[in-house]
């Protein structure tokens, strides 16, 4: 980390939100134009593209927000950038500049109302994780070992700022085509800012815990709406995981990520919707212990109904049953005029590892399916992404990604098949 540390956030258009909004522009152009010319010849740009990601990882890091979390996806999103840049981003995974103790120490005497030193048998002023929206330190509560998240001060204020102009430059992509982009915006800016709810996200994280097991219990009598505790444990990080554990390890850290995901999704109507590599600590025999719940989306169970029986229609190759189970999703306003034939083919490649055993996930197969997903997609001007839609694309943008970064191999037809075909019992 940098050993300035912070004293305060920067402030204002010119100074954070112009720097967020040209990232995530230039991301997305990145990927265009790696899914058009391939990686090779975007190789000659690579050394270009190591310093830059060095100049943004301490702008960034200093930003935090949005601008930091467009950062995470770049570092690891197959074709966002080159390979050597995402290394050097990726960095912004587990942390970046930190906010100065006094600081954080403000927030922690405002929510819980003493010292630190008071309220936690003892505390590292130094976090051993820095990320968008709040730092992390060890810290012994009643003889455990904890770890405490501090929420960075004014992080909140900052980010509605920012989701102004965000949810403008998303209103004004979705002029032209069939979606609403008022109602997009609102949906990011609503998921966005629940994040900067410590109270919602403890609730979130006791859900999960209940529901997959391998989550960290949290210490109620020191959580609060901007410091949450929770009981430490360890594990690698995804990087350390990735270079050092044995395929069989990786291939079942993939399978229970996988799992975890659709079965939570398909079975209780409930969705975690940031899968990026932070949010995840390894064992060596790839045991994997979920973290971060401040992103949680909870969904109609009608709606999941209906997309469990689109997802069969397309397991069972049944083309004509997808032309009405797919529609009834609402993503096709015009049938008339919309190229069911290509859709048809973009899907079977988007569920290609969901019908085949074994299938292992590879940055090829996922920058791939951008150009058959979006970029190439004839209706692409034609398709409806309703709001609740917005998060759920983390699962071909995200979890594939992650799962490409594993090299993981594993049964996902009968996983996947097991989730979809299981009743809804909402949570």
């Amino acid at each position: 980390m940098n050993e300035e540390p912070l004293k305060e956030l920067a402030k204002g258009f010119r100074k954070r939100t112009w720097v967020t909004a040209k990232l995530a522009t230039r991301m997305g152009m990145k990927m265009a134009k790696r899914t058009f010319i391939g990686a090779s010849e975007a190789k000659a740009d690579e050394q270009k593209a190591v310093e830059a990601a060095k100049q943004w990882v301490t702008q960034i890091g200093a930003l935090k927000g949005l601008a930091m979390k467009v950062g995470q996806m770049a570092s690891y999103l197959p074709g966002a950038l080159p390979e050597a840049a995402q290394d050097v981003l990726a960095q912004l995974q587990a942390e970046s500049t930190a906010m100065a103790w006094d600081e954080v120490a403000k927030v922690i005497r405002a929510e819980l109302g003493a010292e630190p030193d008071a309220l936690f048998d003892d505390m590292d002023p130094k976090p051993f994780a820095a990320a968008s929206i709040g730092q992390v330190h060890r810290a012994r509560f009643e003889g455990r070992e904890v770890v405490v998240k501090v929420q960075y001060p004014g992080i909140e204020d900052l980010m509605r700022s920012d989701m102004k102009t965000i949810g403008m430059m998303a209103r004004m992509s979705t002029v032209g085509t069939a979606s609403d982009g008022k109602a997009l915006a609102e949906e990011l800016a609503a998921r966005i800012l629940e994040e900067c709810d410590y109270e919602r996200e403890a609730e979130n994280q006791k859900l999960f815990r209940e529901l997959l097991g391998d989550v960290p219990t949290i210490v109620d009598a020191r959580s609060t709406k901007r410091v949450i505790t929770s009981e430490l444990v360890e594990g690698m990080r995804f990087a350390a995981f990735v270079e050092s554990a044995s395929h069989d390890a990786k291939d079942r850290a993939g399978e229970r990520i996988f799992d975890a995901c659709f079965r939570v999704l398909f079975r209780h109507a409930v969705f975690n919707g940031d899968p990026h590599p932070g949010n995840y600590l390894f064992g060596e025999d790839g045991r994997v212990t979920f973290l971060d719940f401040g992103c949680v989306r909870r969904f109609d169970p009608a709606m999941i109904d209906q997309w469990k029986r689109a997802a069969l229609t397309i397991l069972d190759d049944d083309l004509e049953g997808f032309k009405t189970e797919w529609g009834k999703l609402g993503f096709v306003p015009n049938p008339k005029k919309f190229d069911w034939d290509y859709q048809w083919r973009a899907v079977q490649d988007l569920y290609l590892p969901l019908k085949t055993p074994g299938f292992r996930f590879t940055d090829d197969y996922v920058q791939n399916s951008y150009g058959l997903q979006v970029f190439d997609n004839p209706n692409k001007m034609k398709l409806r992404m309703g709001p609740e839609w917005l998060l759920l694309n983390r699962l071909q943008w995200g979890l594939y990604a992650i799962l490409a970064k594993l090299d993981a191999a594993g049964d996902w037809p009968t996983l996947f098949r097991a989730s979809v075909e299981s009743p809804t019992d909402p949570k």
